[in-house]
């Protein structure tokens, strides 16, 4: 009765103080051992939270099953269709009717965190998106996340979507043992779309030695999360952390986390994941949406302990290059017959009419200064030329005799000659748009950098 009351109070207490609430909550952490399941460190973690886009993650094992089990492959057609497509970003921003094939479609999900993306999956592989949540929502009863449920396949807000940093330490770890074959995806940095490179969010790939991968996610009522893996040493530990008021805590949080981890060894006594079971101190998921989102000056909330911490020194170290971006494809387009378009042949129609205007303009161009030169010549013919449109103001001002245009003219300048004789300076090709993989629209344009691997032992 007493723990009933004390969480009644909590509850009321966090509804009425609202950003208090928020700012003022412990953002719940876990850290847990491959090998043995030990729980090593954590801090709330059985609090009920917003998942954001590492949802992508049980998304990600319901696919691998279902590639396991033979009901699709990597060849597996995924078609874009106008329900994937009308989510929000972060998203690919395919047609609707893009063929990918599957393998591709799961690296744009998890390396972009495309949500478009991630629901033509569940479509694929559920083939309707309600039957696929359900798939996930299985596995999770299934997997012994006990405090999560799924609403939709890509961690979008939503009532009714909740985890804890326990339930996704399970979830990480039965990802990592079940399917050793797939690790390699966790740990791709960036992908190439065309032109485009998109980085992964997940800082800790290029700034902490050792760190193989898992996802981020982020929505303004979660934080931002992360669930991380790094092996040094021959050990391999998990670190969930969530709510964090930037990426830059996030990571900071995370790496400190699977430091200390690391520096001692994994303790006897220590509670496995699997029975690491608890109530929510909060029964409902806090909304972090006022305090990260709706206020100035984030970041500058972090408890002293965390203060202390940062100013020992980070546990990240310069970025350098883990591997190059992998560049993604698509199939084409699906025609209503069901054939595939091949994507050259789409992008070659796209390309037609797009060089057919550059001419057109060019024609417009020239055809104007020989107009002025001819009224210059001769003014009489300035008289029978039609007039100018209405809509066209800046040439009709070029035309009236009272424009500045003229007064040059009247002055010694001749106004023909210097529009027929400026040349504009060629544009310089842009470098490759670098895109950041989270759920706004939000793009780095900073190059990938090229500073070599630092060494760590795997």
């Amino acid at each position: 009765m007493t723990r009933s009351i004390v969480r009644l109070f909590a509850a009321l207490t966090l509804s009425l103080l609202g950003i208090g609430a928020a700012a003022s909550i412990e953002r719940p952490y876990i850290v847990v051992d491959f090998e043995s399941g030990k729980v090593l460190s954590d801090r709330n973690a059985n609090q009920l939270w917003y998942p954001a886009s590492v949802t992508k993650l049980m998304n990600a094992y319901v696919t691998f099953k279902a590639i396991r089990a033979g009901r699709a492959s990597l060849a597996t057609q995924v078609i874009v269709s106008k329900n994937a497509l009308a989510e929000p970003p972060s998203k690919m921003g395919f047609k609707a009717g893009t063929v990918i094939d599957l393998d591709n479609a799961i690296k744009m999900m998890m390396v972009h965190s495309s949500n478009d993306i991630a629901v033509a999956i569940a479509e694929t592989i559920g083939g309707s998106e309600p039957a696929f949540i359900g798939q996930m929502n299985a596995e999770a009863a299934r997997l012994g996340m006990t405090s999560t449920h799924f609403i939709n396949p890509n961690g979008l807000p939503g009532p009714g979507q909740a985890t804890t940093a326990r339930d996704l330490a399970v979830l990480a770890r039965a990802l990592w043992a079940e399917f050793p074959e797939w690790r390699p995806l966790f740990s791709i940095p960036a992908i190439r779309s065309g032109k485009k490179v998109m980085k992964s969010a997940n800082s800790l790939l290029e700034r902490y030695p050792g760190t193989v991968g898992m996802k981020t996610g982020f929505i303004c009522s979660s934080g931002f999360n992360v669930v991380a893996a790094a092996r040094r040493n021959g050990r391999t530990l998990f670190a969930v952390v969530l709510g964090s008021d930037n990426s830059k805590d996030r990571a900071e949080l995370a790496a400190r986390l699977l430091t200390d981890g690391f520096s001692t060894p994994t303790p006897m006594m220590k509670p496995t994941v699997a029975n690491f079971r608890g109530s929510s101190p909060i029964p409902y998921a806090i909304d972090m949406k006022d305090y990260i989102c709706h206020r100035k000056g984030r970041g500058e909330n972090e408890d002293n302990a965390d203060k202390m911490a940062l100013l020992q020194g980070s546990a990240l170290v310069p970025k350098f290059q883990l591997m190059e971006p992998v560049t993604v494809t698509t199939l084409g387009m699906r025609k209503p017959d069901g054939s595939v378009v091949p994507a050259s042949a789409v992008a070659a129609d796209a390309d037609a009419p797009a060089k057919a205007k550059p001419g057109k303009k060019t024609a417009k161009k020239a055809a104007k200064p020989a107009a002025v030169e001819a009224a210059v010549a001769d003014p009489a013919a300035a008289d029978t030329a039609p007039a100018p449109k209405p809509a066209k103001k800046k040439a009709a001002a070029k035309a009236d005799p009272k424009t500045k245009a003229t007064a040059k003219a009247d002055s010694g300048t001749e106004p023909a000659t210097k529009a027929s004789t400026k040349a504009k300076a060629p544009k310089a090709k842009p470098p490759a748009k670098i895109e950041l993989g989270v759920p706004f629209d939000s793009t780095d344009v900073a190059p990938l950098p090229d500073v070599p691997a630092t060494a760590f032992t795997q």
